[in-house]
């Protein structure tokens, strides 16, 4: 008996250490874990290029094109349109301007495409480059541009709309730029973090020839430099005063803008005369909307990286994101 014992404990060592090492590796070993960055191939599997599956006879579905430079906010924002703005209604190109690692959460479906490029030109010239590519924007009569400043969509629960029939539904005859909010300085302009418009109002914004019919002199720029959707802008300042300028290429080819702000549409006579009552400026920042904030039911998307109203915003996301997990419900497809 002592023999057997004596046997017996190396035999349970070595069990005992065999079953560690099958633990250790697997603990070691690559395990799959689901989340909302790894539900799509790898970058490697992105093409730089307009791809097939944006639609080449789109018809009346609108072009939604999405232009997004890398930072914590800007991902947040991006994840939360994803769940709440992607639906089958409309067709989505995502630039991704940069290093980013965030192409991999867009899900990879018939209707959008991903773009990879150089972060170059601020959005207005990289969202202006993507749509005269293989003139994709010839495909389509209806468009909405943004870029990832913004948190949206929200809409009210009682709510049946689509978020994107919100903004396009504003385009007529006669109105061809439709945006969030107006800036009346240094002169009336709709700010550009999101624009909807036509073929009509596209093909103004597109075109080298009109780039330099609305530029003016003002402190971000001079009236020899483009503005619209037509250059490539090398500085912050050249953006500017390209967004600035967009809206004036509308008006000087005889059409009108608007904005869905409420205030906006408190003096008669349109935004113009909004303008000229008031003079506002930059509404978009604290307390600078007549002494409060912009509420996302006015104007369906929020400004979300000036830190305006953070309760507000998080309180949103948390209760929308609870409220119906999918955005796209009200978008009919």
């Amino acid at each position: 008996m002592p023999l057997l014992k004596a046997q017996w404990v190396p035999l349970k060592i070595a069990i005992f250490v065999a079953v560690s090492l099958i633990v250790s590796a697997w603990w070691i070993l690559p395990h799959h874990v689901i989340d909302i960055e790894d539900t799509s191939p790898p970058d490697d599997d992105i093409e730089p290029e307009i791809s097939a599956s944006v639609n080449t006879t789109a018809g009346d579905r609108p072009l939604v094109v999405y232009a997004y430079s890398e930072s914590d906010n800007a991902r947040a924002n991006l994840r939360f349109f994803i769940t709440k703005g992607l639906n089958n209604a409309a067709d989505f190109v995502f630039i991704f301007n940069g290093d980013s690692g965030a192409a991999r959460m867009v899900p990879r479906k018939p209707n959008v495409t991903i773009v990879k490029r150089d972060n170059t030109c601020f959005d207005l010239g990289a969202i202006g480059e993507v749509l005269r590519k293989h003139n994709l924007w010839r495909r389509y009569k209806r468009f909405i541009t943004m870029n990832a400043s913004i948190r949206g969509p929200f809409l009210p629960w009682w709510s049946k709309s689509c978020w994107t029939d919100l903004y396009l539904d504003k385009i007529t005859e006669t109105t061809k730029l439709i945006g969030m909010t107006v800036n009346c300085q240094p002169r009336m302009h709709i700010q550009s973090m999101i624009l909807a418009t036509d073929d009509v109002g596209m093909g103004i914004l597109l075109d080298p020839a009109f780039a330099l019919s609305a530029s003016q002199d003002d402190e971000f720029g001079s009236k020899e430099t483009p503005v619209g959707l037509s250059g490539c802008y090398g500085d912050w300042n050249a953006a500017v005063h390209a967004e600035i300028g967009t809206t004036g290429l509308i008006l000087k080819a005889g059409y009108k803008v608007d904005a869905m702000m409420t205030a906006a549409h408190t003096v008669m006579g349109g935004i113009e005369a909004y303008c000229e009552a008031t003079g506002a400026g930059d509404i978009l920042f604290d307390k600078e909307y007549f002494g409060m904030n912009v509420h996302p039911y006015e104007t369906v998307f929020i400004k979300a990286n000036r830190d305006v109203d953070p309760w507000v915003l998080d309180s949103m996301t948390e209760w929308h994101l609870k409220m119906n997990p999918r955005g796209s419900d009200a978008c009919g497809v």
